[in-house]
């Protein structure tokens, strides 16, 4: 009864444990079989006859904290009738291996959150140990596209490039993949592996080569660019705009005109009364500002009260907003627009956007800040996979 209750303490079954040592820094677990019938694996006879026994020290998972070591009486049996010699097989033990099962199984899910090196410690594993399990059990392979795929990179560490692309189903909130990097020659490669018949959206930022992709691989699909990409391009105009205004200004003007940024993009209607009259007031200072302010709130109009029906109408209106202000910095934005203007209007027809891939890349900053980067591409594709999936 009392060896029954050991052994189910330690999670370890049909052992017998004959002593325990406890050091300072580690658990020393001596334990046995019984002895019992084995086939042989070369000729498949069953033999009972022990030919002698070993210890062999195996690596467990911790007990109390402690670093635990089993001590293993290994038998070896011999055939009678080919004359083999062959250890006894262990239902906890893999063959050639000194660590248990259930250390392996540990490894396989921290590895999920933390880093190699935390794994390796928190096991009593070697770094290098670590790494090559992983590199063997965590593989994936891509079979499959889904109906609405979005696509988006993220500033990688590897040596394959500085930027790594992401690819998911924004419809599934899936991450699909990670392609080593953003080159058109490359992301052909990659899709053309693929069957690509099921895609009929594509949602993106605004790279060419993406929407180049798109239209030589996919049949006729529907391009929607995430509206958070062309946004930020008036937000970039109308900075570039105060940027060059409070250069003209005066010391005390331009010092404390560091917080307009902030009132220029704060939604009107939440200004407070102390904020609109400092807002008014510099304004009146510039009359190029007055006027990518007056564009702000064309913008704003345009991106709020838009659908399938108007959006059209009202891109044309901020258009003429764009051209009416005559400052440069709206005209490398309305450009832009126009190249993108199809995509652009898709993206207030479809409710997709690269939100949830945005979120992705965030995880994968996490991923490789707590890994202090990682330089090897399929280790971080793997990485990534095995913990967002």
């Amino acid at each position: 009864m009392q060896d029954y209750c050991i052994t189910k303490l330690i999670g370890l079954e049909n052992v017998i444990v004959s002593n325990i040592v406890e050091t300072d820094t580690h658990l020393e677990i001596l334990i046995e079989t019984k002895p019992c019938h084995q086939n042989c694996p070369q000729c498949g006879k069953r033999t009972r006859a022990i030919h002698d026994y070993r210890l062999q020290k195996i690596r467990d998972v911790k007990f109390r904290e402690m670093y635990t070591y089993l001590i293993l009486k290994k038998r070896r049996y011999k055939c009678t009738s080919c004359g083999k010699r062959f250890y006894e097989p262990y239902a906890f033990l893999d063959r050639y291996q000194r660590h248990t099962k259930r250390v392996l199984q540990a490894l396989l899910v921290k590895v999920r959150t933390v880093n190699f090196k935390e794994v390796a410690k928190e096991l009593g594993l070697g770094h290098s140990t670590v790494i090559r399990w992983f590199d063997r059990y965590y593989t994936y392979e891509n079979h499959s596209l889904p109906r609405i795929l979005a696509i988006d990179e993220f500033k990688g560490t590897t040596e394959k490039g500085t930027y790594q692309c992401v690819i998911g189903d924004p419809q599934g909130f899936k991450v699909l993949d990670v392609i080593q990097d953003r080159k058109l020659s490359t992301l052909k490669d990659y899709f053309r592996s693929l069957p690509t018949h099921r895609v009929q959206m594509v949602v993106m930022d605004m790279w060419q080569p993406y929407k180049i992709l798109a239209q030589q691989l996919f049949q006729n699909p529907i391009i929607i660019v995430d509206k958070f990409h062309y946004a930020r391009h008036h937000f970039w105009a109308l900075e570039r705009v105060r940027k060059r205004v409070q250069k003209s200004f005066q010391d005390k003007d331009r010092k404390s005109m560091k917080k307009l940024r902030f009132l220029l993009h704060k939604p009107k209607e939440k200004l407070t009364t102390r904020e609109q009259e400092l807002l008014q007031y510099y304004l009146e200072l510039s009359s190029d500002l007055k006027k990518a302010y007056q564009v702000k709130e064309a913008f704003k109009k345009w991106i709020t009260q838009s659908n399938e029906r108007n959006v059209r109408s009202n891109l044309e209106q901020l258009y003429q907003a764009m051209d009416k202000s005559g400052l440069d910095e709206y005209q490398y934005m309305k450009r832009t627009f126009k190249s993108w203007e199809k995509e652009i209007i898709n993206s207030f027809i479809y409710p997709y956007t690269n939100g949830y891939l945005e979120g992705i890349n965030n995880k994968i900053k996490v991923i490789k800040q707590m890994s202090y980067g990682i330089r090897n591409f399929d280790r971080l594709r793997n990485k990534v996979l095995c913990s967002l999936i």
